[in-house]
């Protein structure tokens, strides 16, 4: 498997997904669900904490349906918008990460998305990558996700300006069985891996591993 690194020490992994109405209740329990299997990948019991409930787990069921419960209360004048909520956490293996997620919303607007940012640092970021992008998938069925960084942030931006709808590419892609049927021809098998779902992940770190930052913009550009 290639290595996948950063300049700026950390990885991004981001998911998107349109309209779909979630009530607390689900949001919560996908939020403990992403966090249990996010402990799986890292070997420990990260201790997430919130902005909204300093000092209190947010990985428990209760904090986490109370946390969103209260978001939600707030949002009364614009409750098809989502809410967004913010959660970060020190472990061993990974130095710094953070979540930031707007879910719940049921906009039809184009410049409305549901959407799901992790980051995270630490001395093997890379061997991260694969099974988090797989857990975010899982647990938040996006419409597309990628892991990226700001270094490639950066190049795809001259090829797809920002705000321009659509998927993202990044060293690693997911696209859900329906955004794949618009893959174009000629890609590499060996870098195709094809989920139970029906979505495919892009530079999935079999065969030549992770798409590099040239190999991701010459992709942007085919889609």
């Amino acid at each position: 498997m290639a290595e996948l690194t950063s300049p700026e020490g950390h990885l991004i992994a981001r998911g998107f997904w349109g309209p779909r109405y979630e009530p607390p209740q689900q949001i919560a329990d996908k939020v403990v669900a992403f966090l249990a299997a996010l402990d799986g990948v890292v070997g420990e019991t990260l201790p997430w904490s919130s902005a909204r409930l300093p000092g209190s787990s947010i990985a428990e069921p209760a904090n986490a349906l109370r946390a969103i419960s209260e978001a939600f209360q707030r949002n009364t004048d614009a409750p098809h918008l989502g809410v967004t909520q913010a959660y970060d956490a020190r472990g061993k293996r990974v130095e710094d990460v953070s979540i930031t997620t707007t879910v719940g919303g049921y906009s039809d607007s184009p410049n409305v998305r549901n959407a799901f940012v992790l980051k995270w640092r630490g001395a093997d970021v890379g061997a991260l990558a694969v099974p988090i992008l797989r857990r975010l998938v899982s647990v938040r069925d996006p419409d597309w996700a990628a892991v990226t960084s700001r270094t490639l942030t950066r190049a795809l931006a001259e090829v797809r300006p920002a705000g321009k709808p659509g998927p993202k590419v990044g060293h690693l892609t997911y696209l859900s069985a329906g955004r794949a049927q618009a893959l174009p021809g000629g890609l590499d098998d060996k870098q195709l891996e094809t989920l139970d779902d029906g979505g495919i992940i892009i530079g999935s770190g079999e065969g030549d591993g992770f798409l590099s930052v040239e190999g991701a913009t010459a992709l942007q550009r085919r889609l």
